[in-house]
């Protein structure tokens, strides 16, 4: 009998020697492979060792941090944890998400936005909320204005909303979202592009009109998007408004019927933030395919598109990439990626040939970043079109070349508990809002007249042609600019135009050869 204890405390003190090596192990070395937890998270750093902060306790207090973020096996652990907390206390946390009726999941910004509390975060009173969407609306006016002068189609699209399709599942509203006065940032700007004339494809409204008269969820209540599969619809919808606003024939297709499969990660990306072993409950995730009608009268164009993560799906259920030229994506105006490769910094592309090259501008946003419409892409690109190239990267390599102001920023760096660089993009949004309003009337409809020299006169080209004709020489000038990039854009639309319609483009291309 002593013998048998013995041996169960032998077995117990190797295996927990074993289990705290291996954690050991994997914590230093991470020799097994695990996959990420989902979420983003911003780890603590190993504190570096001192005398001093040993003495005081900051080391230890840093050590511990470091170590929650690195033990091993917490890939494993966590989840593990967490199943543990929602299957015996039904209580999991993760910020900025709520829990509504019938464990509907919301953003916290859905939930403000539904409450009309959203407004406060931007501005003081819905009044003073009105006035920043006036203006917005303005300049995305204006915008849309400049680029037909170059054959360019602008629309905005409003993405469907989780919290205004269904509200009846939402959290009450408690003391946390009670403020009055605020307003709705889509409602406001729906009636305000109809008003100024600005072409908007309002999905929520659509979305709304298709609740309880489809056979397929719009929204899952794990999800923060829509579905798949009501974004393959969706596809349907804006290619259809693309043609009928711009009077191209693009390639349409038909939407399969909808089948049962395992769910693609943006059907549960919320769910998938609380990193549980099993999903909250059952739920069926339904999908669709699509079928290209033939039609050899069908267009291919360049769509380019400065938005939020709501593209993604949208453009991957039409696989876009076959029925547009390209389609370029500006990530809330700042990472672009082309044809769903790469990603680059936006300040190292030229704005002013991306917006003159697209035949199709798409600025998409879900309507809780309406409340900060542009991120100041609607300024940049005015600015673009109106005075020169990558206008806010010039700003930041003057102000770097002026010691004076470069200081200035150095010192509100310091004082506002910022980088330089950080700091720097500060007073450049600053100069740049301050040009517009100086610049463009923002309170009436008054077209800014001044070009940017680069393009001041390639919108000559365009005129009184059909919208297939200027699609086919904004076909051929990006061709032609694939194999000269040296030549001005002037000179190539000319021949372009040259190309397509020689005896109108043949006094033009001579004179340009001459330059030459």
């Amino acid at each position: 009998m002593k013998r048998q204890k013995n041996n169960i405390h032998k077995i117990l003190f190797i295996n927990t020697i074993t289990i705290l090596v291996l954690l050991m192990v994997q914590t230093l070395s991470s020799f097994i492979p695990l996959p990420a937890l989902e979420g983003v998270t911003v780890e603590n750093e190993m504190p570096e060792l001192t005398y001093a902060n040993m003495m005081d306790g900051s080391f230890q207090d840093g050590f511990e941090k470091y170590g929650r973020d690195h033990f091993g096996f917490r890939e494993w652990l966590i989840p593990l944890y967490n199943q543990f907390e929602w299957d015996f206390f039904k209580k999991v946390e993760q910020k900025g998400i709520f829990f509504g009726q019938d464990n509907w999941l919301y953003f916290y910004e859905m939930v403000q936005d539904q409450y009309e509390s959203l407004t406060f975060k931007y501005a003081k009173s819905g009044e003073e909320m009105a006035g920043i969407f006036e203006k917005d609306a303005m300049k995305v006016y204006y915008l849309q204005e400049i680029l037909k002068e170059y054959g360019t189609t602008l629309f905005v699209c409003i993405a469907p909303s989780k919290n205004e399709l269904y509200p009846e599942f939402l959290p009450p509203n408690n003391n946390r979202f009670v403020q009055q006065g605020g307003i709705h940032a889509d409602d406001y700007y729906v009636e305000k592009f109809r008003e100024l004339g600005v072409n908007c494809l309002d999905l929520n409204t659509v979305f709304k009109s298709w609740k309880g008269k489809v056979d397929f969820p719009l929204y899952y209540k794990g999800s923060s998007h829509y579905s798949v599969i009501a974004a393959t619809h969706a596809a349907d919808t804006l290619l259809r408004y693309m043609e009928h606003t711009s009077g191209l024939n693009l390639q349409n297709f038909t939407v399969r019927q909808a089948e049962i499969k395992k769910p693609i990660n943006i059907d549960r990306d919320l769910e998938n933030l609380f990193n549980l072993i099993r999903p909250f409950e059952k739920t069926k995730y339904y999908y669709a395919g699509i079928d290209p009608i033939p039609d050899s009268t069908a267009v291919k164009t360049r769509w380019l598109t400065i938005g939020d993560s709501y593209y993604w799906y949208l453009s991957e259920e039409m696989r876009a990439a076959n029925i547009f030229e390209s389609t370029p994506f500006w990530y809330y105006g700042h990472e672009v990626y082309y044809d769903g490769e790469g990603d680059f910094l936006a300040q190292n592309h030229n704005l002013t040939d991306e917006l003159i090259e697209a035949d199709f501008v798409m600025l998409l946003w879900c309507p809780i970043n309406l409340y900060d419409l542009e991120h100041n892409f609607v300024n940049t690109a005015l600015l673009s079109l109106c005075c020169h190239d990558n206008y806010s990267s010039s700003l930041i390599t003057n102000i770097k070349e002026n010691p004076d102001w470069y200081n200035s920023v150095v010192e509100k760096a310091k004082k506002n508990g910022k980088d330089i660089e950080e700091q720097l993009k500060l007073d450049v949004d600053w100069v740049i809002q301050e040009k517009i309003e100086t610049d463009f009337n923002l309170s009436e409809k008054q077209i800014p007249s001044a070009r940017n020299g680069k393009i001041a006169n390639m919108g000559k080209w365009f005129n009184g042609k059909s919208p297939e004709e200027i699609r086919k020489i904004k076909h051929a000038y990006r061709e032609l600019k694939k194999n000269d990039a040296s030549t001005s854009n002037e000179i190539l639309m000319a021949e372009a135009t040259r190309l397509l319609f020689p005896t109108e483009g043949k006094m033009e291309s001579t004179k340009n050869e001459l330059v030459k």
